[in-house]
């Protein structure tokens, strides 16, 4: 991969005159800036007309580190949601609905599986534009994996994180306490050191340190490649991240009471929506997915947080930082569109 593309767009060149079909198209340039697991990117999309199907491209799941493929529909998940806020910001009506189990395999293909069609409607009545500043911030969204600072964020930006959980029937736990901070980076460090112990979990790193998805130059990608899959770091990657967890003044979990497809499509919806509204108020946002990717830890997390009826699906910390100016790259739009 050429770890330099990253060309993002300019709502400039929206074709608002062209037929609907090539509007569309110009709308996945915005859908592939979503975040993802490892950077895999496991999306695709397929246009005609008013329609897009959204894909999951499955031969890009993380076998190892998410064997049942939660990382990957909530990536998948982001990527719509950066779809349905720019085609709103373009004054398009949206329509989503989520496939049903018989609809979302092709014969021909056994690893794309169909999850969503978003229909368009250029002439929907005009309305209140209330995701602005979110459309602006696809752009400008990173994954910042410094040190946070120890500045509180404001509560009515926590509301809002809140609010748009519960819109989407998915809960939202927020950990200030210094406490139960310190417990989860206890948890974090030994997600580290378990997975580090594993030699697939860390080819399986490697190949994607290797290939360049991680935004490092051709040289640091083949040196972290081989560092990863010959050295068990767990140690240090458990002192490091265990710092940044306690570091962070927010450490944020999105919970459901299910953990079927649609439901991780809705978290990944959600949490893009929060790292969105995040950036859009000068806070950084950092996943951080290793005890939820260990079967026994991701209990111990359920168990931490009080949870009965709903289980953890997403952590992530949330706070100030230094930017992180890594641009991650991405793969060309003719690779994930049909």
């Amino acid at each position: 991969m050429d770890n330099t593309t990253r060309l993002e767009p300019d709502k400039a060149d929206f074709p608002s005159n062209a037929p609907i079909v090539e509007q569309a198209a110009f709308l996945l340039e915005y859908a592939v800036l979503a975040p993802s697991s490892h950077n895999s990117q496991p999306w695709l999309f397929a246009v005609a007309d008013d329609e897009i199907q959204v894909s999951a491209d499955e031969s890009r799941q993380l076998t190892v580190a998410d064997p049942d493929g939660r990382e990957l529909y909530l990536s998948v998940g982001c990527a719509l949601e950066n779809l349905v806020i720019a085609a709103k910001q373009f004054g398009l009506g949206v329509t989503v609905t989520y496939a049903s189990e018989t609809e979302n395999r092709r014969a021909d293909d056994a690893t794309t599986r169909h999850v969503a069609t978003v229909r368009l409607e250029p002439d929907a009545p005009a309305k209140a534009d209330q995701d602005a500043a979110l459309f602006d911030a696809i752009t400008e969204r990173r994954t910042n994996h410094h040190p946070f600072q120890a500045t509180p964020i404001p509560e009515p930006i926590l509301e809002r994180f809140e609010d748009d959980a519960t819109t989407a029937g998915i809960g939202l736990e927020l950990v200030t306490d210094t406490t139960r901070k310190e417990k989860i980076a206890a948890l974090q460090t030994q997600a580290d050191e378990r997975q580090f112990a594993d030699p697939e979990y860390r080819a399986e790193l490697g190949y994607w340190i290797g290939s360049g998805a991680l935004g490092a130059s051709w040289l640091a990608a083949r040196i972290g490649q081989l560092a990863v899959r010959h050295l068990d770091l767990g140690d240090r990657e458990g002192r490091k991240n265990s710092t940044l967890v306690t570091s962070a003044p927010v450490i944020a979990a999105l919970t459901a009471t299910s953990d079927d497809l649609e439901t991780q499509l809705d978290v990944g919806r959600v949490f893009e929506r929060l790292a969105l509204t995040a950036t859009s108020e000068g806070l950084a946002v950092h996943p951080m997915s290793q005890i939820l990717e260990v079967d026994a830890l991701r209990a111990d997390l359920a168990a931490l947080l009080e949870l009965e009826e709903s289980t953890p699906m997403h952590l992530f910390r949330l706070g100030y930082a230094e930017p992180d100016t890594t641009r991650t790259p991405r793969r060309p739009l003719e690779d994930v569109t049909t």
